[in-house]
């Protein structure tokens, strides 16, 4: 796949990723998203990070600098000027990749599952996830802890949740 920037230039998808996955990687950094968007006032490429836990300002500050100085380097990559955003995906938002529910170890989450044609929603910290399962810390009603584990092709949806 080749996106065009807004001089009608071609950026390569993935050599960009690559550039910028070394960077983010060397922060202990999950990249979750990169887009390239081209404009009258100039083109925009926004990278989305983030880490179990969730990513501080301080974090996409130094990520958006060693993404910079990548960059700088490989400056044929990106073939016009253009303004560098970082950002974290956001505090309640859908999970979409494997990449994103990973990251979410250790967050607050809403699920819904749906099994034999009826659906539940489910929350709780996610504690552990692997290829069959995810693993849950719900609270009972008793106020203690209850580990539940959900089969992820019952899984109809995924949601962080702001934890107060």
């Amino acid at each position: 796949m080749v996106v065009k920037g807004s001089s009608g230039s071609q950026i390569d998808p993935d050599r960009l990723r690559s550039l910028v996955q070394g960077p983010v990687s060397e922060l202990g950094l999950t990249l979750l998203g990169l887009s390239w968007a081209g404009g009258r006032r100039g083109a925009v490429l926004r990278v989305t990070v983030d880490r179990p836990g969730g990513v501080t300002v301080d974090e996409c500050g130094a990520a958006s600098l060693a993404i910079s100085d990548v960059l700088d380097v490989h400056e044929a990559v990106l073939p016009e000027s253009y303004s560098l955003e970082v950002s974290s995906p956001g505090a309640e938002r859908m999970l979409a990749t494997e990449e994103e529910l990973r990251a979410s170890l250790g967050r607050r989450l809403r699920v819904i599952v749906a099994r034999s044609g009826q659906e539940a929603v489910i929350e709780g910290r996610l504690t552990a996830i692997s290829d069959r399962l995810l693993e849950l810390e719900a609270r009972r009603r008793s106020g203690r802890p209850q580990r539940i584990e959900l089969e992820r092709s019952d899984l109809v949806s995924v949601q962080v949740v702001v934890d107060l």
